[in-house]
């Protein structure tokens, strides 16, 4: 007998058998955990050794360096294409089925019901139709390289049982490749660089709430444009309340694609220097895309090459060939335009006699119907029905809280209003535009690199171009003609005043060649003069980081890789140098001060003198570098000035309409910057839960004092350790990890210590007003100077691999966190150095026929 044993086995308290349970349970879990990494291990590949496929006609060698970058040599494109569809597979399978799963609106089939909304939006913008079009109009040759793509990857998954973690976690096998799941990945590319949907739905949303002429505030188009209320008047005899009902689901579904793809944010740099002003007398190209910071990257890097086909850079998992890189002879890179290439359309609807109607001018006509069936995991197949207009789809039943299962979709229509929201997209000649990147592959000069760009009509750019004598800018894109108005925010679809006439002539899109300044830059912003002929977008970006970069580039004449590097590098930032500027002048420092120096809160009154004394030109240089001191109060500020300025009319935290207003923020020229640097006499420079009314110069002396209040709660009391890298940090995280408290070590990385802002030339964008997470980082760093031996340097981050268990799942983090580069070599005693894992692929024999 154990008498004390069983006595303690009685009288374990409460906590103690919870404790107990825990215990249990987490060692079940570590159990289940340590099985499951076993699992996820056996689908990493050995970097070298032999493998044996059918599909391929002669050998092909894939060399990986110790960052597991590829570098492909083939005999010919069929077999070089197909290895780097092999290479994409085993680098980034799950990234690629989920981009073409997501844009076919098939998501459902691997998660379940929770991804039916998405879905039924993605099927109603009818990706389908564009990918069938771009199969008839393709190119013999652009179409084969995609079919040898598609056998690489088809090839990968017979010859590998074992997939990556995902797969096994969602019990998801994915079916062959088809050059239609490439094309759908193009189709997400187009729709990544279209932001102007969503910024037209958040004026809706915001409309609602403040009424068209007072939202148009906060949708500035620049510092130098008037406020947009004419365009914000044509929507006046539809009442704002009507149009609305979709706003909370909405912003559920705008979170899902966030999750889910990576979100267009206007953040890309690409220069490019003549020789004039090198140390080499030769061209220099560079590019550092801005992505929203995501694990995987967005980008892989790969270099290919065969006789006919040699390019290396970055590309999308999906994709064939180079994107943006070099070819031994020209180098391009790209940044967004900020195109407007889509529209929504208010459409008046009706129900007669059973038939939905839609008015167009002075008559009804039927809307058009297209069914669409779709599997669901672990449920029956659903069936739902999307009407169009002459303008589009109706997003409306996309845009609702759809119950599941789907009952009656839409017989009868379920509005809660008279009003439908039709979608214009431009997606035009996406087999063109495919094959104009693989041509861009194999340019020898600027001119021929200028001719591939004018045949980009799907996607929006500007391309920067580069060969060893000469430089030019491409911008490429289809660009929506109006009858009438800009098409920045929502337009009446039945009078017809605002319809789409056609496409801006490619000899019309802005272009440069061997400017005489000696340079080229574009960073989002306008790029043509106020008074161009063709509007190509109202959502352009601030020019911070054109400006700085053009401030560099003009005093440069020795210019080298280690000067682009260092630019890159950058964490100066214009606009807090324009804020320093703003808060220093007179007389609104006069004025600013007497308004804290009045107060009678001691401590207040100290806290906003202090934050003063921070933010000084003689204290604070403008440089947002993770270890400042002022550039953790400049952020704070920003931070605080956004909602002291806005949150009180747009009703809080957690509103839908301050949700909008974040998202609308990230996607163009944000109304905060303008606010404070531009529009004193905006309605806004008023707190409206207090009698009095309020100026700007109140509402800045309070964010300044509730500055210096964040950061004591933040980072505490001990001025000593503020710095902007303790509030501002990378985060990289999974999508599977933002639904689940488990895998969070194995799947994230972070956080680090960030520095920079959205002004600064080295991007780390954070949203004013919500936090400081840095959400959107240079995805890729690119610099080609022919006057080197070896031209390229080129990154990415955070690795090579999407699959977790990898060692190149996040080893390149060193390399951006330090701002360093990292060359890609071309010379073949220098590839061998570098490349160091050798893999071959060898055809398999034909079996003879019985006789």
């Amino acid at each position: 007998m154990h008498p004390l044993g069983y006595c303690r086995s009685h009288h374990v308290s409460s906590p103690g058998r919870i404790a107990a349970a825990m215990l249990l349970v987490s060692l079940f879990l570590c159990s289940g955990c340590f099985m499951l990494h076993k699992q996820f291990k056996k689908s990493v590949n050995p970097l070298s050794g032999t493998i044996t496929l059918k599909g391929v006609s002669e050998e092909i060698i894939i060399r990986r360096d110790s960052l597991g970058i590829p570098f492909v040599e083939a005999r010919n494109e069929d077999d070089l294409f197909f290895a780097s569809g092999y290479v994409a597979a085993e680098d980034r399978l799950w990234q690629m089925v989920m981009m073409s799963m997501l844009a076919q609106g098939r998501l459902a089939e691997i998660t379940g019901r929770d991804m039916f909304k998405m879905d039924l939006f993605m099927r109603t913008l009818d990706t389908k139709k564009y990918v069938e079009a771009a199969l008839q109009e393709m190119s013999p040759r652009a179409l084969r390289v995609l079919e040898s793509y598609s056998r690489g990857v088809n090839a990968y998954l017979e010859s590998h049982p074992n997939l990556p973690a995902e797969f096994v976690l969602t019990k998801y096998r994915p079916a062959k490749w088809t050059p239609e799941d490439t094309l759908h990945v193009f189709c997400m590319l187009n729709l990544d660089v279209s932001v102007n949907m969503v910024e037209e739905l958040n004026f809706l949303i915001l409309a609602e709430k403040l009424g068209y002429e007072k939202a148009a505030w906060l949708f500035p188009v620049y510092a130098d444009e008037a406020i947009a209320f004419d365009e914000a008047a044509k929507l006046k005899e539809i009442p704002a309340d009507r149009l609305v009902k979709f706003k909370a689901a909405f912003n559920d579904l705008r979170r899902e694609m966030k999750n889910r793809l990576p979100m267009g944010i206007p953040a890309s740099n690409n220069w490019a220097l003549s020789g004039e002003k090198t140390a080499g007398g030769k061209s220099i190209v560079e590019n550092d895309t801005h992505l929203m910071l995501m694990i995987p990257n967005s980008w892989m890097l790969l270099h290919l090459k065969c006789p006919t086909y040699e390019a290396a850079g970055v590309t999308l998992p999906g994709v064939p060939f180079i994107t943006l890189g070099y070819n031994g002879r020209v180098a391009w890179g790209a940044s967004m335009v900020m195109a407007d290439s889509q529209d929504i359309f208010i459409e008046k609807i009706r129900t007669d006699g059973g038939v939905i109607q839609y008015l167009d001018k002075d008559r009804w006509l039927p809307v058009t119907e297209r069914r669409e069936q779709f599997a669901i995991k672990g449920k029956k197949p659903v069936e739902a029905t999307i009407l169009e207009t002459r303008h589009g789809p109706l997003l409306n039943n996309a845009l609702k809280n759809v119950p599941f299962p789907p009952v009656m979709l839409v017989q009868p229509l379920p509005m809660t209003s008279d009003y439908g929201i039709a979608l214009s997209w431009a997606v035009e000649k996406m087999g063109q535009t495919v094959g104009a990147f693989y041509d861009l592959g194999r340019a020898r000069n600027v001119t021929e690199a200028r001719k591939a760009a004018q045949s980009v009509e799907a996607i929006y750019l500007n391309l920067v171009f580069g060969d060893e004598d000469s430089i030019a800018w491409q911008v490429t894109g289809a660009f929506p003609l109006r009858a009438k108005g800009t098409g920045m925010l929502p337009s009446p679809g039945w009078t017809g005043d605002y319809d789409w006439t056609g496409f801006l002539d490619p000899d019309h899109r802005p272009s440069s060649v061997d400017p005489s300044e000696g340079f080229l830059v574009t960073a989002n912003n306008r790029t043509v003069p106020g008074n161009f002929p063709y509007r190509l977008t109202s959502s352009w970006f601030h020019s911070d980081r054109r400006d700085r970069i053009a401030a560099v580039l003009e005093k440069m004449d020795e210019a080298g890789m280690e000067d682009m590097i260092d630019l890159q590098g950058e964490y100066f930032s214009l606009m807090a140098e324009k804020v320093q500027a703003l808060l220093f002048s007179e007389p609104l420092h006069g004025s600013l001060t007497a308004r804290i120096n009045g107060w009678r809160d001691k401590k207040e009154k100290s806290r906003a003198l202090e934050a003063l004394q921070y933010l000084g030109p003689d204290r604070f240089d403008a440089v947002m570098a993770p270890e400042s001191a002022g550039a953790a109060v400049m952020g704070a500020f920003m931070h605080t000035v956004t909602r002291s300025t806005f949150l009180d009319e747009l009703g809080g935290d957690e509103s839908l309409c301050w949700e909008a207003f974040l998202d609308a923020n990230m996607m163009s020229y944000p109304a905060p910057e303008d606010h404070l640097l531009f529009r004193p006499e905006s309605p806004f420079w008023d707190n409206t839960a207090t009698r009095e009314p309020e100026s700007r110069e109140d509402i800045i002396a309070e964010a300044l004092e509730k500055a210096v209040r964040l950061l004591e709660k933040e980072i505490g009391r001990d001025r000593e350790k503020w710095q902007w890298g303790k509030i501002h940090t990378y985060r990289w995280q999974h999508e599977f990890t933002k639904e689940t408290i488990f895998f969070h070590s194995y799947f994230n990385r972070g956080p680090y210590p960030a520095g920079g802002d959205a002004h600064s030339v080295n991007v780390s964008g954070f949203a004013w007003g919500e936090n400081f997470d840095a959400v959107v980082i240079p995805a890729m760093r690119m610099i080609v100077d022919f006057s080197l031996q070896e031209p390229m340097s080129v990154v990415t981050v955070p690795g090579q691999s999407g699959n977790p268990s990898s060692s190149h799942y996040s080893d390149m983090i060193p390399l951006f966190l330090n701002r360093k580069g990292r060359p890609m070599p071309f010379r073949q005693e220098n590839i061998e150095d570098q490349y160091r894992n050798v893999f071959r692929i060898v055809p398999k024999p034909e079996m003879p026929s019985g006789g």
